[in-house]
């Protein structure tokens, strides 16, 4: 378990790395001048990996430490923001294979517009929309994000379980961080940030190599709307 858990942490090491080393400092709205759309969405992918970096170096560094309530909770918001890159390459390789924008403007404004709480603003998708788009593709993620958010909200996983132990025999309970042991909730934190990671990296690239079909394909529509009216892309 020891080595497993070793080496899991090198390649989690080596795909944080890569990530921070890629970080976008601009998108330039020019990658197509007949269609916003390509442009909305390479500037969410942007702002994703920012949040995916920030995120799972958060993660990682306190797993070092054996901080595993604040680590599990970095990585649970990691696996989501993993999520929603997946849930975005659905949604282009779709209309790639339809050959159709169809409502992608839509979904675009509520990945990077969207709020729970401004009403004026394009109503926010569901993290577990994003995890239920995963889930299809890979049978397994939605039960994995399950036992992360039993640790990451005050459960028992989340309370008694990292920092209590019962004394049956004295009656009495005993506090102390990962007092029961680390070796359990850690194992379960770090092979989902492995695979929150692997994830987003599969996704980023995904984007990237589907993005001149896309671009081809919104500007395609563009010609086709001018043509009838204004462009709405």
């Amino acid at each position: 378990m020891g080595e497993s858990l070793d080496s899991l942490v090198d390649e989690i090491r080596g795909r944080l790395e890569l990530i921070e080393s890629s970080l976008p400092s601009r998108v330039d709205a020019m990658v197509s001048p007949d269609s916003k759309l390509p442009f909305k969405a390479l500037t969410y992918r942007a702002a994703v990996i920012w949040r995916m970096a920030e995120l799972s170096r958060g993660a990682f560094e306190n797993f070092e430490k054996n901080k595993l309530g604040v680590a599990i909770l970095l990585t649970r918001a990691a696996v989501e923001t993993s999520a929603g890159l997946w849930y975005l390459c659905a949604k282009l390789e779709a209309a790639v294979k339809a050959g159709a924008v169809g409502n992608i403007d839509d979904y675009l404004m509520r990945l990077s517009m969207g709020s729970r709480t401004e009403p004026a603003m394009p109503q926010a998708i569901s993290v577990i929309t994003f995890v239920a788009h995963v889930e299809k593709d890979v049978q397994g993620f939605r039960h994995q994000y399950d036992l992360l958010s039993e640790f990451a909200h005050p459960n028992w996983a989340g309370t008694a379980l990292l920092y209590s132990k019962p004394d049956q025999p004295n009656l009495w309970t005993d506090f102390d961080a990962n007092i029961r042991g680390a070796d359990g909730p850690k194992n379960i934190g770090v092979i989902s940030l492995s695979v929150a990671l692997m994830f987003f990296e599969r996704s980023y690239n995904r984007l990237a190599d589907l993005m001149p079909t896309f671009v081809a394909l919104c500007e395609n529509q563009s010609k086709t709307a001018n043509a009838g009216g204004p462009d709405q892309t």
